[in-house]
């Protein structure tokens, strides 16, 4: 009998960035304990039956022909698509069901090598894909791209032409270059993960700037009267912006009696207007480069899981700590300095210092989660990971799911206020 209790799979994510550097969808990886007897469709179904109309769409992903098999048979589950590999496609006894699922209502998505894809295209109208990007196709695509499209001969110009095809997802993407050109040139529907080893090596000789986009975000909302907790959202969204507020108000310039801790006691101290004065002087140094949003939004992604972790009826201030822990585990390779140097410049609790600079504190356990969760080619090693640190699979499987359901961006408001502010 087939059954899909979350205790019997594993999920992990990947952000799918589009032309803005914002969220478009959400790669899920599934893993099945019991391929042969796992039925997802149901599991799914209800998990996604509470997505808000707007979510973000799931690009469901498995190398496990059981449960692919399973979920072609099926219903199509809502704001979803299903990735399925070339070699499915490729086989006629599988081609069946291929084609029956499509005519059925599943949003298919063709996953192989880019260099392949074309004659699938050409045979199925309309047909996406989730297309690997190979060396040889991003030398060619850069070239491309460097050249304006073209190249001379001495006699006659002929037209280079990009294998990057508009419309599609592209995995493999390893440049900034290349993710630009994928994106703002050929018109890729989006970039499966994000080159942040290149951009933060690139950036290795000074620290990554305040975000010019969050820090609009929340003067705007300071200006509307926004709730606390509204602010202390958008805050979170930038590690570097944390960590400078913190130390400015726990600075003997600010001339506190006593420690602050916590985002929202630092906004609560500063205030608004001197939170407003405080980012309107800083905007003119912050960052206006959009290829470091995904950097900063799947690290805030991955602070927000830690946090979903724990029990809803948690106390706040440990969820506070949680989610902090989470938003300072790659502050070093933000700012360019070692981790207990900037660490001990804060009046954070021993406990979150002790996790991230010695991995022996008491929330190394949601780290190490939420760190095979957000990647995806270790999902198999998820079951054996939450074992050892006291999860549930189903507990880790349902935080996986919320984070994803509200992975966007607060809604931008314009940024014509922006132009004044430099």
């Amino acid at each position: 009998m087939l059954n899909a209790p979350l205790d019997e799979v594993a999920f992990a994510y990947e952000p799918v960035w589009d032309r803005t550097r914002r969220i478009c969808a959400s790669r899920l990886t599934i893993h099945a304990l019991n391929p042969r007897t796992t039925d997802i469709v149901p599991l799914l179904s209800a998990l996604i039956d509470g997505f808000a109309p707007d979510a973000p769409p799931l690009l469901l992903s498995t190398d496990e022909p059981h449960l692919l098999l399973s979920l072609l048979k099926q219903a199509p589950v809502r704001n979803t698509w299903l990735e399925v590999p070339e070699s499915l496609w490729a086989r006629p006894e599988a081609l069946e069901w291929v084609l029956n699922a499509r005519r059925f209502g599943h949003q298919l998505l063709w996953r192989g090598e880019l260099a392949r894809f074309t004659p699938y295209a050409q045979r199925f109208k309309g047909l996406r894909g989730v297309l690997e990007v190979s060396v040889d196709d991003a030398v060619l695509a850069l070239q491309a791209a460097s050249q304006g499209g073209e190249f001379s001969i001495p006699g006659h110009v002929e037209r280079l032409e990009s294998p990057i095809l508009a419309g599609h997802l592209y995995v493999g993407v390893s440049s900034r270059k290349l993710a630009e050109h994928c994106l703002d040139k050929q018109k890729a529907w989006g970039v499966v993960g994000w080159p942040d080893d290149e951009l933060l090596s690139a950036e290795r000789f000074k620290a990554i700037g305040l975000d010019q986009r969050v820090m609009v975000q929340i003067m705007q909302a300071a200006d509307a009267g926004a709730p606390i907790h509204q602010l202390v959202a958008l805050l979170v969204q930038d590690p570097v912006m944390v960590y400078r507020l913190l130390r400015l108000v726990n600075s003997a310039a600010f001339g506190l009696s006593h420690e602050v801790a916590t985002i929202r006691h630092a906004v609560m101290m500063l205030g608004y207007d001197k939170l407003k004065s405080w980012l309107q002087s800083a905007y003119p140094a912050a960052s206006a480069d959009k290829s470091l949003h995904p950097i900063r939004h799947a690290l805030h992604m991955r602070a927000r899981l830690m946090r979903g972790l724990l029990d809803p009826n948690s106390d706040e201030e440990l969820k506070g700590e949680v989610q902090l822990t989470g938003t300072f585990a790659h502050l070093d390779q933000l700012m360019k300095e070692p981790l207990a140097e900037l660490l001990h410049q804060l009046p954070i609790p021993g406990r979150i210092f002790s996790t991230l600079v010695r991995h022996d504190g008491p929330y190394v356990a949601y780290l190490d989660v939420a760190n095979v969760a957000s990647t995806p080619h270790r999902v198999d090693q998820l079951p054996a990971v939450c074992e050892r640190s006291g999860f549930g699979l189903d507990e880790v499987n349902r935080a996986i799911i919320q984070v994803l359901a509200t992975a966007r961006y607060p809604a931008d408001k314009s940024f014509t206020a922006a132009r004044g502010l430099a």
